[in-house]
């Protein structure tokens, strides 16, 4: 009887010792598989270096004023990593306190001597334009010509004080 209790205890703890290797568990660990980041790209719109607006520029019937304005896509070394639509808006406005000069013509040009709108007396200019996305920096220029058509038979009726027409330019740049 001993005999087979030892046999008996030899296979059980032969048993064991199978069961045991083969269910035993093995476990890798990789640390930092993959590992990644966003940041947020650079949107830059600025006035540009050109600005030739003036206030309270004296016209005459038959006199015409120019000026010129831009915005740019970068900022010293950082260009606008995104391509971006422009919209513009120039308002023609009484000045403050006065009435509005209604000879006036006003358009504005891009820079390549295209008319993008013309108003007559006051009103809104509203056009658009867009920035390429480019490693690149870039700079929009547009002129602003103020007319005065000269009319001997009213141009009397808008001299002095009491006239002024005011130009406000703005601009507002959307990610494509």
């Amino acid at each position: 009887m001993k005999k087979i209790l030892i046999t008996l205890a030899f296979v059980l703890l032969l048993a064991t010792s199978i069961t045991a290797g083969t269910l035993a568990m093995y476990t890798t660990s990789i640390d930092n598989l993959a590992e990644g980041s966003v940041v947020a790209k650079e949107f830059v719109l600025t006035e540009g270096g050109t600005d030739t607006f003036t206030k309270n520029v004296n016209i005459a019937p038959g006199e015409t004023v120019n000026w010129q304005f831009s915005v740019k896509n970068y900022n010293g070394s950082i260009v606008s990593e995104t391509a971006m639509d422009l919209d513009f808006d120039v308002d023609v406005i009484a000045a403050d306190g006065k009435t509005v000069i209604a000879p006036l013509d006003i358009t504005v040009k891009n820079s390549a001597g295209d008319i993008v709108g013309t108003v007559t007396s006051n009103g809104k200019i509203a056009f658009g334009d867009e920035f390429n996305l480019s490693a690149n920096g870039q700079e929009k220029t547009y002129t602003v010509s103020v007319n005065w058509k000269s009319n001997d038979a009213v141009d009397i009726n808008y001299a002095g004080a009491n006239y002024g027409t005011a130009i406000k330019v703005a601009v507002t740049g959307t990610q494509k």
